[in-house]
């Protein structure tokens, strides 16, 4: 008959219907050997089985077992059929429809199927389900029993009749059983009770969320009723193979979104607008921010257990606004555990979370707060570090004692804040570019806020100064522990408007250093000078590096010197200058002499010294010498001021080594055979220097609480020099040191110096900048020329008052024009005058702006660049002749 029997024993030929791996077996076995003896004996005497025979046995024999079975409420080892009583089942069907020489009955047997299920949903799923009173969980527990019952149906019938999908279905392009099943339930029983469902679903979610425990796979099984909806109306609805292949497809989600999922996000909105409400009401921030973390986690595990994972971002979204964005003002500001309350307490943990959870997507302004707040929390810290050196001075003002320069715990403490506030922004805040962005603006705010007489970059500048000798405050520091100080003062370096007030000062004691002896380590220096230049290019340190070249070719100079002496020594002629004014004495010390580039060093103002014999005869022996050297092209001019000397003072109660400047030298020499005293005047003479300079040089060896070589005599005050004062050795001077040094003071305002020559340069740029724009732009507005000259000058903060000056200075010099329309009145644009004469045609007025822009480029002595913007070298020059000491003895 063209299909095979299934009988015990044998096997299924063509059209075999595979086993299901979740067949169940039936527990009647009459009813088992009944379908085998009845198929058996038609398939034997090959008799047609008629449709109603044939649907009767299919409907009492299967439609309706499976339905008793699913009817049971304790049908856990209930199985509706045996393997060879599906096999009946199957093979009843298929004959009705496939067999040779009889009707096709696919077509009735199919809408038979159909209203079969029919039946089943409206008797058996609905009905229970159309009860009012049903709400809330008991609801949800009926329908997800009926849901999965439906599913269950489904399955069997696919399994009991897929020949029709197989052949009818496919021929016919009609829908499938899965599909006639699954639209059948959308239309009978969805649609009358998704309310009530979706409430009922809604209910359990917010029992769990208060700490309940509920059944998790009935609402996954209530919530799957939404997204297999979906696909009932999608575009694959007439072709679903079965309930488990449907339940791996791609969802389509447009039910499931309506009718599910918008309702539960406004469910969410208002659970969690209520729930923080109470939470801000009780708790704390950091609190807070625990329980909406937990809460968080909590949803996002919701989202796995029974929900679409469509619905995750769109969740943590909901949440996000209602327990955060809409709160985020007041618990970053909260005065005692807001951020700024987290960050004085140094709450790592509690920062970090509330960092991670203001990234979140729905957190509106984002960490903006937060970079507020950490920015004036840094400012604070700052303004309290100023505060307390304000009050220091005070104190030191009170007790009639001067602010101290070289005092490093205001730069300490602001190095200690970098260091905080930096580890703060990197690991709490992940090195977010905002965080880094409110740290700089925070640090340039109070890094350039003065506190008293000397600037913050003066206070800086000396304690580098301090560091490459070797110390900070009275610590001594190890070579590594001197790297790690000037590395993290380049971290505040970076913050610092008057960058170049920084280099001159930094290159004044960098010249003090390396005259006296006092640098630690060279190789510190040159790290230093690499560290600038990586931060502002080759132009910020050409002067630097210049001095450090040089510091490295007197040694290779002094020998040369030393050869030099030798050699006319050999020759019998031992002072050979033409203008020696000494030529007979003869050296007993080889003097050390620093030859220095005029251009690198700081400049200072030549002071002529009447210098005694020995010093001469050394000057004059290396003037020889040089001249010798660079054959007469270049010229030396002496600074006897930062020269030094080692003198043997021989007194009645001892002999010691003193360690004196080149003036104190002199002085000593002038007092070395003078018996009787001599008066101001009369030593200002024979020293050489005018009576301010012979006062600080009597001063530093008369007045010294510990080293007084000198005594002085007169009526006056004995801690000041006065002009009827007289000074000789002090023949009772005793010491317990053998060696020791008497400073002096400076004899220049050097401090004032640097910033007059600081605010020049600064005003030489400004001109180069504006020329230079304008020469590019021809035309421009006020505004935009004053911002754009601003934004080119990065080594310091230009102000727009400066600005203004130098571009009216450089409109009387005619390099620019004021732009008048036609009633006379200033447009607020600038022309440059080359450009505008050209346009003009005025040959005269081009001559002169030529003329002008040439004197633009010409470079006046001492400035720190021309105006065409590019640095000058420094040519053949003069050099600057330091004298290093030889011996004086007393």
């Amino acid at each position: 008959l063209g299909a095979a029997v299934p009988t015990p024993g044998t096997t299924m030929a063509a059209e075999e219907p595979p086993t299901p791996a979740t067949l169940q077996r039936q527990s009647s076995h009459d009813r088992e050997q009944e379908l085998i003896k009845y198929i058996t004996d038609k398939c034997a005497a090959r008799e047609e089985i008629e449709l109603e025979e044939g649907w009767k046995i299919l409907q009492e024999k299967g439609i309706d077992v499976v339905t008793a079975t699913l009817q049971e409420t304790d049908r856990m080892d209930k199985k509706p059929f045996g393997n060879r009583g599906y096999s009946s089942l199957y093979t009843v069907g298929f004959n009705m429809c496939s067999c040779a020489n009889t009707p096709d009955r696919s077509e009735d047997l199919y809408q038979r199927v159909n209203d079969a299920m029919a039946r089943f949903l409206k008797e058996h799923v609905v009905e229970p389900l159309l009860d009012p009173s049903l709400v809330g969980v008991a609801m949800l527990e009926k329908f997800s029993k009926a849901w999965h019952n439906h599913k269950i149906m489904t399955k069997w019938i696919q399994q009991l009749f897929q020949h029709l999908d197989r052949g009818y279905v496919l021929n016919s392009a009609t829908e499938s059983l899965t599909s006639c099943g699954m639209k059948k339930f959308l239309n009978v029983a969805f649609g009358d009770t998704c309310e009530r469902v979706r409430a009922g679903a809604l209910d359990m979610i917010n029992r769990e969320r208060a700490g309940n425990e509920i059944d998790r796979n009935q609402l996954k099984n209530c919530v799957e009723v939404f997204i297999v909806m979906g696909l009932c109306r999608g575009s694959g609805s007439k072709d679903l193979k079965s309930v488990d292949k449907m339940l791996k497809m791609n969802p389509e989600l447009d039910v499931y979104t309506k009718d599910f999922e918008e309702p539960f996000l406004r469910s969410t909105r208002e659970y969690y607008t209520i729930e923080g409400a109470a939470w801000l009401e009780s708790d704390s921030v950091p609190e807070y921010l625990s329980r909406v973390e937990t809460a968080l986690g909590e949803e996002e595990m919701r989202v796995g257990w029974y929900l679409n994972s469509a619905t995750h971002d769109k969740l943590q979204r909901t949440c996000v606004e209602t327990l955060l964005s809409d709160h985020q003002k007041q618990l970053v500001e909260r005065p005692n555990s807001g951020m700024y309350a987290l960050l004085k307490l140094e709450k790592g943990e509690d920062l970090r979370r509330m960092f991670v959870l203001f990234q979140l997507d729905g957190v509106e302004k984002g960490v903006a707060p937060m970079t507020q707040i950490f920015q004036k929390f840094v400012e604070d810290q700052g303004e309290a570090l100023l505060d307390a050196r304000r009050a220091e001075i005070k104190r030191l003002a009170s007790e009639k004692k001067k602010e101290n320069q070289s005092d490093p715990t205001m730069i300490m403490g602001m190095l200690a804040l970098y260091k905080k506030t930096n580890n703060m922004v990197k690991e709490l805040f992940d090195n977010h570019l905002e965080f880094q962005k409110s740290m700089k603006v925070a640090f340039q705010e109070f890094m350039n806020k003065d506190a008293g007489k000397f600037a913050n970059v003066e206070l800086l500048t000396a304690y580098c100064d301090g560091i490459l000798k070797g110390h900070e405050a009275s610590e001594k520091l190890s070579a590594a522990a001197m790297e790690d100080r000037l590395e993290s003062v380049m971290n505040l370096f970076v913050y610092l408007a008057d960058k170049d007030m920084f280099a001159e000062l930094y290159r004044d004691a960098l010249a003090k250093r390396l005259l006296n002896k006092k640098t630690t380590s060279m190789e510190l220096e040159k790290h230093m000078i690499s560290r600038l230049k990586q931060l502002q290019g080759p132009p910020f340190t050409t002067k630097i590096e210049g001095m450090i070249k040089d510091h490295q070719m007197c040694d290779d100079n002094n020998a040369k010197f030393e050869e030099y002496l030798k050699s006319t020594a050999a020759d019998g002629s031992a002072a050979s200058s033409s203008n020696s004014t000494s030529s007979s004495t003869e050296l007993s010390e080889t003097p050390k002499v620093q030859v220095l580039t005029l251009g690198f060093w700081p400049s200072q103002q030549p002071r002529p010294v009447n210098l005694p014999p020995v010093l001469a005869s050394a000057q004059s022996h290396f003037e020889a010498f040089y001249q010798e050297q660079h054959s007469g092209k270049k010229k030396i001019q002496w600074q006897f001021t930062l020269g030094d000397a080692e003198v043997q003072g021989i007194f009645p109660k001892g002999t010691y080594r003193i360690s004196v400047t080149t003036l104190q030298a002199v002085a000593l020499s002038v007092l070395n055979s003078q018996a009787t005293p001599l008066g101001l005047d009369e030593m200002s003479q024979r020293i050489g220097t005018d009576e301010e300079v012979t006062k600080l040089i009597l001063h530093s060896l008369s007045c010294n609480p510990k080293y007084r070589v000198v005594k002085k005599q007169g009526a006056g005050n004995p801690k000041t020099i006065n002009n009827d004062d007289t000074f000789i050795a002090n023949e009772k001077f005793t010491s317990k040191s053998k060696r020791f040094t008497i400073p002096m003071a400076s004899l220049d305002n050097v401090g004032q110096a640097i910033k007059n020559k600081v605010v020049e340069d600064r005003s030489y740029l400004i001109d180069a900048s504006v020329v230079r724009t304008m020469k590019a732009r021809k035309r421009m507005t006020h505004h935009a020329l004053v911002s754009e000259v601003a934004n080119q000058l990065q080594t310091f903060n230009a102000r727009v008052g400066d600005i203004k000056r130098r571009i009216e200075n450089l409109i009387e010099r005619e390099y620019l024009a004021r732009r008048e329309d036609g009633d006379g009145q200033w447009t607020k644009e600038y022309d440059y005058l080359a450009w505008a004469a050209s346009r003009q045609g005025c040959l005269s007025s081009t001559s002169r702006a030529t003329a002008a822009d040439g004197r633009a480029g010409a470079r006046p002595e001492g400035a720190a660049a021309a105006l065409v913007g590019r640095q000058w070298g420094v040519g053949c020059g003069r050099d600057a002749a330091m004298g290093r000491s030889c011996l004086v003895r007393s």
